[in-house]
């Protein structure tokens, strides 16, 4: 396997190697891991995305439909409910390539789905499509664990540990999705005692399984001067992406998303502009600059004039600037729409076998 675009990395990638998992009803899988390094800059807030996916649990095809559970080929001889809760269905091929949903519970080869990658489910249903214009039999289909709290900070590895509930010297913010701009965080959570607790909850609580969702990102506030360096170990996605994009009523709408690309990507690369319409804004801050609350203000904004890739306002086109780059978080903003609503945004990878 060969990454077209090394030479352009920013970030560490190295491909360590290929991880196999069990298969049916298609040939025997292997799928590229790497490693991912983020810096977080002290005193400073760093937008995480999750470049890299857990490895495969499970890789085959879809034998079996109805309007909520996919039944794998073959004979996978899964515990009840074995992947219920903290893992998500991917297709890997077909008419929703790219798309998830978490797994609500599972027989010994159909899985249950949610319906929803990332939530709230009330305020617009991020789906797999499976009542219209879904996965097709035969499409692959992968398992893979969400990465949590716990998995991606283990030993609260990458963050500092507070002191105390009061003074917090590393917090993860979780973006709220939800109508509207500029939103505030969903939750608050920091690493205490060796475990991760959670702003405004009992002391006494373990938050260390929740969930950080692929096609987002997170919030890592160092509220102390050192900085602190986030390790991604996963498998490389080799096919392509299904990012859902919210679009709003009566006023703009923030979507806050990340790509689960392993290298950089210019924005005509990355496909966003098929999912933009004159107006439509995408928010990039850039962390090597020391700051908290990150403001619209603050970010870099790229526009699409219905034609072409402007930034800051400045009539230039800049559509060839790789302005993704591994681990990267930002803001989708879409103009004020005609009802609330949802479009997938299609990216390819620009690299290949």
């Amino acid at each position: 396997m060969r990454l077209a675009k090394l030479s352009h990395l920013p970030l560490l990638l190295i491909l360590v190697g290929f991880f196999s998992v069990q298969a049916f009803g298609t040939e025997a899988v292997t799928n590229p891991v790497g490693v991912i390094q983020v810096t977080a800059l002290g005193d400073s807030d760093t937008l995480i995305s999750i470049p890299l996916k857990q490895p495969a649990v499970f890789n085959g095809v879809i034998g079996g439909l109805t309007a909520d559970t996919l039944t794998a080929e073959g004979s996978p001889g899964w515990a009840a409910n074995e992947w219920a809760g903290s893992y998500y269905g991917f297709i890997r091929s077909g008419n929703v390539e790219g798309a998830y949903a978490s797994i609500v519970s599972n027989t010994a080869d159909t899985l249950t789905l949610n319906g929803g990658g990332s939530p709230p489910e009330d305020l617009i249903e991020k789906d797999l499509g499976l009542l219209e214009d879904g996965p097709a039999l035969a499409d692959s289909v992968s398992i893979h664990p969400f990465w949590t709290l716990s998995s991606l900070f283990p030993d609260g590895a990458g963050v500092h540990e507070s002191p105390s509930a009061a003074s917090r010297s590393s917090e993860i913010f979780i973006p709220a999705i939800a109508e509207g701009i500029n939103n505030a965080a969903d939750a608050t959570y920091y690493y205490l005692a060796g475990v991760w607790r959670k702003v405004g909850a009992a002391l006494d609580a373990d938050f260390g399984d929740t969930i950080l969702y692929p096609d987002s990102y997170f919030i890592l506030r160092n509220g102390i001067p050192s900085s602190t360096t986030v390790t991604f170990t996963g498998e490389v996605v080799m096919s392509g992406l299904s990012l859902p994009v919210v679009l709003g009523d009566t006023s703009e709408q923030d979507n806050p998303i990340g790509l689960q690309r392993p290298i950089e990507m210019t924005l005509n690369e990355s496909g966003l502009s098929a999912t933009f319409e004159a107006g439509d804004t995408l928010l990039i801050w850039d962390n090597a600059d020391p700051k908290q609350n990150r403001l619209a203000a603050d970010a870099g904004s790229y526009t699409w004039d219905g034609g072409k890739w402007i930034k800051d306002g400045v009539d230039v086109d800049v559509g060839d600037d790789a302005v993704f780059t591994p681990g990267l978080g930002f803001i989708v903003r879409k103009a004020a729409g005609g009802g609330l609503d949802e479009i997938d945004w299609s990216n390819l990878p620009n690299y290949g076998n």
